[in-house]
């Protein structure tokens, strides 16, 4: 047989170089492999306790909401400019730490400070802006690595400011039968608003709803903090969620009116009629009608002091009578009142009487007061 001694091209001698070696280093890895085995695992256990043993290694974790604090609000109204949504949402934010390991376990949410500075915005309109963050003490809770979700979408309008605009009270709903509602009293008369300017150059009223359908003379005053809206020149409701309200030339802002009205007990009291009149009228004539104006008075206080009048049959009087001796024809007087003294309202202390006086065959007997 023949041997071929024909020599090997250079890739052939290229590969066997190749597995030469590959099989030199296969030997020296088997070679007292559980030694080698037993070194490896002892360097990662020392490695494990070097690393426990230095505190000041840091970590990183994961920090979750943090809260967000926006900064420079006044910066950017006085630039003219106000945001009007966007930042509804912007409550928290979680960050990526690198934090000493001695305080991995201590580090938390209070430890960092998350701020969106508003003065970075220059213009109306959309705008988009990064939340930034640090640790409130980087010696002991290191250094913000990332703000996860960084980035609030704002819009952006022009700012605006109206003084006076006037408080009205909307009363509704009805007084309760046997109750007087006196006059209200509000703690502010016109208030100062600032915020987008399409919103303010609409205001024209501030209006407070007062219902008055549960009033009693046993919380007497009624005392209530009520919330405010503002409308414009047609009556309409305009948004008021940017507006900031102060009262006429302060400057602490309010979010609700105080209304204050005293509560009474009331009765409505007719005039007793044999009490108007005095005399006879001239010979051949007669009383054909006795007008009252008006002929029921209102009184308003104290249950007790009410109550009298309350009562069926309950009359005022005059201190004096119309005096009609000899009259031919219709006398008009204005007569003072009897009137109690221990009301805290009455509506009238006078009243006109008027008595028409005919002669007897125009008067068909049915003459009365009125």
């Amino acid at each position: 047989m023949m041997q071929n001694d024909a020599p090997r091209s250079p890739a052939d001698q290229e590969n066997k170089a190749k597995n030469n070696l590959l099989k030199k280093l296969w030997g020296i890895l088997i070679h007292n492999w559980g030694w080698k085995l037993a070194s490896f695992v002892l360097a990662v256990c020392l490695w494990g306790v070097l690393i426990t043993q230095d505190t000041a290694l840091p970590r990183t974790k994961v920090i979750e909401n943090v809260r967000v604090s926006v900064t420079n609000s006044a910066v950017l109204r006085s630039n003219g400019l106000i945001i009007v949504s966007g930042l509804e949402n912007v409550n928290t934010v979680d960050l990526r730490v690198s934090v000493p390991q001695k305080n991995y376990s201590s580090a938390a949410a209070a430890n960092y400070i998350a701020r969106l500075d508003v003065s970075q915005i220059q213009q109306a309109g959309e705008q988009t802006l990064k939340i930034t963050a640090t640790a409130a003490n980087a010696s002991q809770y290191g250094t913000v690595v990332d703000v996860i979700n960084p980035e609030v979408t704002v819009t952006v309008e022009e700012f605006g400011t109206m003084s006076g605009i006037p408080v009205e009270v909307h009363r509704v709903g009805e007084v309760p039968e046997g109750i007087y509602a006196g006059a209200l009293t509000r703690s502010v008369e016109a208030v100062d608003i600032s915020g987008p300017k399409s919103i303010v150059e609409k205001a024209v009223r501030c209006v407070v709803d007062y219902d008055q359908s549960a009033l009693s003379v046993n919380r007497s005053p009624n005392a209530v903090n009520l919330p405010f809206v503002f409308v414009d020149a047609e009556g309409q409701v305009l948004d008021s969620t940017n507006l900031t309200v102060t009262p006429r030339g302060q400057a602490s802002a309010i979010q609700r009116i105080s209304i204050t009205q005293n509560v009474y007990a009331m009765a409505r009291v007719g005039i007793d009629p044999s009490t108007l009149v005095k005399g006879e009228p001239a010979e051949g004539y007669a009383v054909s009608n006795i007008r009252v104006m008006p002929n029921v008075i209102t009184l308003a206080g104290s249950q007790v002091a009410v109550a009298p009048y309350q009562e069926e049959g309950a009359a005022l009087y005059p201190y004096d009578q119309v005096d009609i001796s000899g009259q031919s024809r219709t006398v008009s007087q204005l007569l003072y009142l009897n009137t109690p003294g221990n009301m805290d309202y009455i509506s009238n202390n006078t009243v006109q009487v008027i008595v028409t006086i005919l002669p007897e065959e125009f008067v068909d007997g049915a003459g009365g007061v009125q």
